[in-house]
């Protein structure tokens, strides 16, 4: 923890989140430090979701290039652009964290679970993740809640205290490609986006979840039968997402989910070098669309 490193407590922090925006952010920087050494934690991840928070966020990264101050600054900015990067790395510190994907995610929030003292059930960790994909913030922010519950938690539990879609919706996306429905494959992006998801969190879904189609299709071709059983006990995934990723994989071959491994990487590096985020995320959903309907 940079703010420990640094040895800051947890009083001397303040965090911005929801309540994140340019003037607010000038007023604490000029209060920091009347009292003593402070930080500042601006979590660009929950201030500025989707394409309504595109113009504050732009804003707010201005101001803070204006800024003259000697305390710290942290910004945490998991979906930065290329174009933001510059900026962090011109005005400051830049350090890039990668997020845990896959596997490792559910082992990253089992782990935070554990040292924040919450007692939960073993599916617990692929639940949250099943419903926050791989916006930590809002993992880190949800567990930090959950630390007030002396009850073990299970699955159903999480699911109704985060009163929340799961990201698991990517499915239907995913499901509508293959079916070759490019129309509703471009609703249910829209729909995404105006819920305030980001096209960089639904990409990161969609990508997480044809990883799972892609060993689905390596474990197909070595095996003489495959159910969601053996993908359940294979890659370590529960049951309902077994199912929707072999359903998947059983409509592909190899020639096929190279042309969509390379779509998924060519619209995460559209994304990240500032083009048209939601454009690009659509783009995709048209272009797999007609990919299936070959």
């Amino acid at each position: 923890n940079k703010f420990k490193a640094l040895g800051f407590k947890s009083e001397d922090i303040q965090v911005l989140d929801e309540d994140l925006n340019a003037d607010r952010l000038s007023e604490l920087a000029a209060q920091s430090g009347l009292f003593g050494q402070t930080a500042l934690l601006l979590n660009f991840d929950i201030a500025f979701k989707g394409q309504a928070g595109v113009k504050a966020r732009n804003a707010t990264l201005k101001r803070l290039e204006q800024i003259q101050t000697d305390n710290l600054i942290i910004v945490l900015d998991l979906n930065a652009s290329k174009a933001r990067e510059k900026i962090y790395k011109k005005i400051g510190e830049y350090v890039h964290y990668p997020s845990p994907r896959f596997n490792a995610l559910s082992h990253w929030i089992r782990s935070e679970l554990k040292a924040n003292k919450i007692r939960f059930e073993k599916d617990v960790p692929d639940t949250l993740a099943d419903i926050f994909g791989e916006d930590l913030p809002s993992i880190a922010s949800e567990i930090e809640k959950l630390k007030s519950i002396d009850d073990e938690l299970s699955s159903e539990d999480i699911r109704k205290i985060t009163n929340r879609p799961a990201s698991r919706d990517a499915f239907d996306l995913i499901e509508a490609t293959a079916n070759g429905k490019a129309k509703e494959s471009l609703l249910i992006c829209r729909s995404l986006i105006a819920q305030g998801e980001s096209p960089a969190r639904v990409l990161g879904a969609l990508s997480w979840q044809y990883n799972l189609v892609a060993q689905c299709v390596a474990l197909k071709d070595s095996r003489a039968r495959v159910d969601a059983n053996l993908v359940t006990q294979s890659l370590k995934i529960n049951p309902y997402v077994a199912k929707k990723a072999l359903a998947i994989a059983q409509k592909l071959n190899e020639q096929r989910l190279r042309q969509i491994l390379q779509l998924l990487l060519e619209t995460d590096m559209a994304i990240k070098s500032a083009k048209d985020e939601i454009w690009a995320l659509e783009s995709l959903a048209l272009q797999l669309s007609e990919i299936y309907s070959r």
